[in-house]
C-alpha cells in the first residue's frame, strides 16, 4: 500500500471513528477513541515525554487543563455539582466538534478534583478519559497519555483509560520504551475490557508487539551511545 492511499485510509478511520466517539458521549459516561495508524500518525517532538507513573495530583497543570488561574473558581460549597457541570460541558462541546473547549471544560473539573484531593477518586476517572479523547482528537498525544493514566490510576478497572494509554502512544513516534508501554496498557485493557471490545483491544495489542519486536527508535542513538 502507497503512503497516499495508507494516509487516506487512516483519515477515513479516524473520521469514522470520531463520530462513534460522538454518539457515545450522549449515552455513556466517558467517550470512545480508536487507535490511529502509528506508521502514518504526525507526532510532537516538541512535546515533553510522559513516563510512567504520572503524578496526578500535582497542581503545577492546573491552569494548563483548565484554562484558568487557580482561585478564580470557588472550589468550596457544592463542589460535586459544579465537577458535573463541567463534565457536562465538556460532553456537550466534544458532541459538537468544540475539543478545545471540551479540553478546557473537563479541565475545570479535574482542577476541582486537585483542589478537593479527589484526583484519584474511581468515580471521576471517567473524566480524566474524556479529556484524555479530546486531546487524541486533536492529536495531542503527549496529553492524551497523561490524561489516560490518570483514569487508569483512578480505576484499575475501566478499560478506557489502559486503552486511550496505550492508543496515544502508539501514535507517538516510535520509540522502544513507547511501543513496551504500549504492549502492558493493552495487555492490562484486555483483562477488563467488554467482551465485544476484545478483538479490537487484541488487534491493538498485535501492533504494538510487532512494533516492539521491529525495535524502532526514530531517532538513532549516536555511536558512542551504544554498546559494543
Amino acid at each position: 500500500m502507497s503512503k497516499l492511499a495508507s494516509l487516506r485510509e487512516l483519515e477515513a478511520s479516524l473520521t469514522s471513528q470520531l463520530e462513534g466517539v460522538r454518539m457515545e458521549i450522549k449515552s455513556l459516561e466517558s467517550v470512545d477513541a480508536s487507535p490511529p495508524n502509528p506508521s502514518s500518525s504526525p507526532a510532537q517532538p516538541a512535546e515533553e515525554e510522559v513516563k510512567s507513573g504520572t503524578d496526578c495530583t500535582d497542581d503545577k497543570d492546573s491552569k494548563d487543563d483548565a484554562g484558568t488561574e487557580n482561585g478564580e473558581e470557588d472550589w468550596e460549597g457544592d463542589y460535586e455539582a459544579k465537577i458535573a457541570a463541567h463534565k457536562a460541558e465538556g460532553n456537550k462541546n466534544f458532541q459538537s466538534g468544540d475539543f478545545q473547549a471540551a479540553i478546557k471544560a473537563y479541565g475545570s473539573a479535574i482542577t476541582i478534583l486537585k483542589k478537593k484531593d479527589l484526583t484519584l477518586s474511581k468515580q471521576y476517572a471517567p473524566i480524566y478519559a474524556n479529556q484524555s479523547a479530546a486531546h487524541l482528537a486533536t492529536k495531542k498525544w503527549v496529553a492524551a497519555s497523561w490524561n489516560a493514566q490518570c483514569a487508569a490510576k483512578a480505576d484499575p478497572s475501566f478499560w478506557k483509560g489502559h486503552w486511550r494509554h496505550g492508543v496515544s502512544l502508539m501514535a507517538m513516534a516510535p520509540r522502544i520504551e513507547r511501543s513496551k508501554n504500549a504492549v502492558e496498557a493493552f495487555e492490562r485493557c484486555l483483562e477488563v475490557c467488554p467482551e465485544e471490545k476484545k478483538g479490537e483491544v487484541g488487534e491493538a495489542l498485535e501492533r504494538a508487539r510487532v512494533r516492539l519486536q521491529e525495535g524502532k527508535d526514530r531517532t538513532p542513538m549516536p555511536p558512542q551511545c551504544q554498546q559494543s
